[in-house]
């Protein structure tokens, strides 16, 4: 059964007005906070673990193979009774007969089940008005890039993400160098010195996010960062009606490379500032930092979406949900570096004359 949530005084759809922060139904106007709404259809979780130690468990990883292997699966509508059919990862869609918000709960159950959400802050018009800014109006995109048909496929999704709480112990040895240099007269002294250099701190990273939808861009998804989790609830199915959302197809486990790659730029970033005495660089010589296993939960994170195709390349735009932080590369239209080009070429060949006629008009006078 695809469910959905019910206005508990018309029985209409509900969906979430993230400009609000409220339910509201679309039929008699009523509005309510999803706290208002709690356990409508909250899918039934287990309480003794978060999702980190729920895939850890015996037979977790059988039954995630398992979940992610139901591709095209078919469901019930409850508004109108027609089959939805969702793909492999889809826990949140619409009923594409009837329009209603459709949660597909059996997919948010068990190893799925997510920990928090982040609800959408912006909605589609405030996302729209992002989308005009970040393309500046299309005055180098394409004529049609900023067009009714375009701007209707911006998709508000809640993508899946793996949130990680790191502990490190920094501890690194390595050489300084340092150069002064002493000019007497015409003579110039360089004198190069080393020196041993220690830097042993624990540095703690709260939140880090990781996105766990293979067919979502990592680099679109760090580059809309940082998110504000202050922010983050405890999951409630009710903050994704009226949105899309996925759910992850990699485990938290799977992800520790891209994270152990993410902490060790972090801890460049730390230890850079403290070498700044050395004019000619440190060396590390010797590397005992150790990163302690990490603490994850499973999170869905507000994303609006818009996919472009240009000349047969494809481009994207995203923007956080929360925090209208915005990302992407939009198309730039040939036909308007066209005109431009003439354009340009017409003011300089104007130009010449104009230069070229006085010159030769002085020459006469």
């Amino acid at each position: 059964m695809a469910d959905s949530i019910k206005c508990p005084n018309c029985s209409g759809n509900l969906i979430f007005d993230a400009d609000r922060q409220l339910m509201v139904c679309e039929y008699c106007m009523s509005s309510f906070t999803a706290e208002q709404l709690q356990n409508t259809i909250v899918p039934e979780a287990p309480a003794d673990s978060d999702a980190g130690e729920r895939i850890h468990r015996d037979g977790a990883e059988e039954n995630i193979k398992k979940g992610l292997g139901d591709e095209g699966v078919q469901f019930i509508c409850n508004a109108c009774g027609a089959t939805v059919v969702a793909d492999q990862n889809t826990s949140a869609t619409f009923c594409a007969f009837c329009g209603s918000p459709a949660i597909i709960s059996q997919r948010m159950t068990d190893e799925f089940s997510p920990d928090y959400i982040l609800p959408f802050k912006y909605g589609k018009d405030e996302a729209i008005k992002k989308f005009f800014s970040w393309c500046k109006g299309g005055r180098w995109t394409p004529f049609d890039f900023v067009s009714q048909k375009n701007i209707e496929k911006l998709t508000g999704l809640y993508v899946p993400f793996w949130i990680y709480d790191v502990n490190s112990n920094v501890d690194v040895i390595g050489e300084g160098v340092r150069e002064e240099s002493h000019s007497t007269g015409s003579t110039t002294t360089v004198t190069t010195s080393y020196y041993k250099v220690r830097r042993h701190m624990n540095l703690i990273w709260r939140h880090i996010p990781l996105d766990g939808a293979r067919r979502i861009d990592d680099e679109l998804m760090e580059a809309i960062e940082p998110f504000d989790f202050k922010q983050m609830k405890k999951f409630d199915p009710a903050y994704m009606q009226g949105f899309f959302a996925e759910r992850y197809d990699q485990t938290g486990d799977e992800l520790k490379d891209r994270l152990l790659a993410r902490i060790k730029g972090y801890i460049t970033e730390e230890l850079h500032p403290t070498f700044k005495n050395y004019n000619k660089g440190v060396k590390i010589k010797k590397d005992n930092t150790v990163i302690y296993e990490p603490d994850m939960k499973y999170g869905l994170l507000p994303v609006w979406f818009l996919h472009y195709k240009y000349n047969g390349k494809d481009y994207n735009f995203c923007m956080n949900g929360q925090t209208g932080e915005v990302a992407g590369s939009p198309p730039v239209s040939r036909l308007k570096r066209l005109v431009l080009f003439f354009i340009v070429l017409a003011i300089t060949v104007a130009i010449t004359r104009l230069i070229t006629g006085l010159i030769m008009g002085g020459f006469v006078g």
